[in-house]
């Protein structure tokens, strides 16, 4: 039964905010759910329609679809959607950089400027659309229910860095997380005695749900471990942004009481793949999604093959996102969910754990404090790509790959990047700005943009974990 906050904020208030904004989101949510049960069969003839008119919508109306797949014609789609996705190209980052208005098209649907925050790297400039918006939250939604969470009820996020708090201080937005009963704990300045005193409120304001990135969320628990505290359990602990690997999932699942769930996804197509209570791998959520793995040749790979994974948003039309590059490999699965749903699932995805920087208190400072320091804080448009290496406890190593153009990092965005990474690191730091000629990518295929060769346990005196892993 529902607190009366709780049915104020999911039956007045949302229904008011999402007429406001033209988003259908409680009509998709409601689709997604009464569809979850279909068979294979009926699954894939709804997503092979949703996927004939967006490819025809886009090679007649969108510049960079025409002129990229070869004379491709609306019937040749009709006849076989599937097939004719394999004439498009691969969406890159730097497509999206150097054609955004190529890529565009004004459907009357509010487009929508939206920018990644850097924590994959860059800023990307892109367009939403409200339709494509609503389908995508309204499949988070629905994931959510998978965890047996619903609307209204009390959360904690650990996410964010500070510019992100922001924009959570207007009356609108402080009324919004207060009716919804939504915390954001800030997850890029984890020292000990942050971490305590995030402790210390979790104890005062148990969450029903615990959300966060994987890296801040597990780092969180080890410190709970380590302290010898504890939180009360929330229902689910929600994770996502890196690699989730058995040790971590087990620590996280120890420590707070409570059932781990993981999700794949990225802010330019929304949540891709996400886990039910069966635990057996990610549902990709094919209401929303296509999702490929593709081999180094560029050919469709079969299930079980690791590949690198590009996604296609169906319900996005004012700037499709069509097999759109992840930046991540993986593995889609040939077995089904025990759980009953028809849905496809991804089974593994390799390469996103970029690891930590590790502070001499034994804290750690996420990766993603580092992408948006160079991705959107001193962004100079200088640097092609970047990557920190921590060398020692007090001495980082930043190397650089600069744009062709470029004459080098301008000394004040060297040293404010520095000052914020010190001040991040809680104590003295050496750190150096290295120019490379190109930064290679990991054995896994993925980029690091941090990498630590430090021990955390050695530096803070505690047990051993299980070793980092690419």
């Amino acid at each position: 039964m529902p607190s009366l906050r709780e049915a104020f904020a999911t039956r007045v208030v949302d229904p008011i905010v999402w007429t406001a904004k033209g988003m259908p989101i409680g009509a998709r949510f409601e689709e997604f759910r009464r569809g979850q049960w279909d068979d294979a069969t009926t699954i894939r003839a709804r997503q092979t329609e949703r996927l004939r008119d967006l490819l025809i919508h886009a090679i007649t109306r969108v510049p960079f679809y025409k002129e990229r797949t070869g004379g491709l014609a609306p019937h040749a789609i009709r006849d076989d959607p599937w097939g004719s996705l394999q004439s498009f190209p691969i969406l890159t980052k730097e497509d999206i950089r150097y054609h955004l208005d190529e890529l565009t098209c004004d459907m009357g649907r509010g487009r929508i400027p939206e920018r990644t925050g850097g924590s994959t790297g860059l800023p990307l400039h892109f367009y939403r659309d409200r339709h494509s918006m609503a389908a995508s939250l309204g499949s988070t939604q629905l994931f959510f229910e998978w965890a047996g969470l619903e609307r209204g009820e009390r959360r904690v996020r650990l996410w964010g860095a500070p510019q992100d708090f922001a924009s959570q201080r207007s009356p609108a937005a402080r009324f919004l997380n207060y009716i919804h009963d939504r915390t954001l704990l800030d997850a890029f300045s984890m020292g000990d005695e942050t971490m305590r005193e995030y402790v210390r409120f979790l104890n005062r304001h148990p969450p029903v749900s615990l959300e966060g990135y994987t890296s801040a969320v597990y780092s969180l628990a080890q410190f709970i471990e380590r302290q010898g505290l504890e939180v009360p359990p929330p229902r689910a602990v929600i994770v996502g942004a890196s690699t989730l690997f058995q040790h971590m999932r087990e620590t996280i699942g120890e420590v707070y009481r409570a059932p781990v769930f993981d999700h794949y996804g990225s802010h330019e197509v929304g949540v891709v793949a996400a886990e039910c209570g069966a635990h057996d791998g990610l549902h990709v959520l094919s209401e929303t999604i296509v999702l490929e793995a593709i081999g180094d040749d560029g050919r469709l790979l079969q299930a079980g093959e690791v590949g690198e994974l590009v996604a296609t948003n169906l319900w996005e039309y004012s700037m499709p996102f069509i097999r759109y590059e992840m930046g991540d490999r993986g593995v889609l699965s040939p077995e089904p969910c025990g759980c009953g749903r028809a849905y496809p699932l991804l089974r593994e995805v390799v390469g996103r754990s970029s690891g930590c920087l590790v502070r001499a208190d034994g804290g750690v400072v996420v990766p993603e404090i580092i992408t948006r320091l160079f991705g959107l804080v001193y962004n100079t448009g200088d640097v092609r790509s970047f990557q920190a290496v921590q060398e020692a406890i007090d001495r980082i190593t930043i190397r650089v790959e600069l744009e062709p153009d470029s004459d080098g990092l301008p000394p004040d965005a060297q040293e404010g990047i520095a000052s914020r990474i010190r001040e991040a690191m809680g104590a003295p730091c050496e750190i150096e700005f290295v120019v490379v000629e190109r930064i290679e990518p990991a054995a896994s295929g993925k980029h690091l943009y941090v990498i630590s060769k430090v021990d955390r346990d050695v530096a803070s005196g505690g047990p051993v974990s299980a070793p980092a892993q690419e």
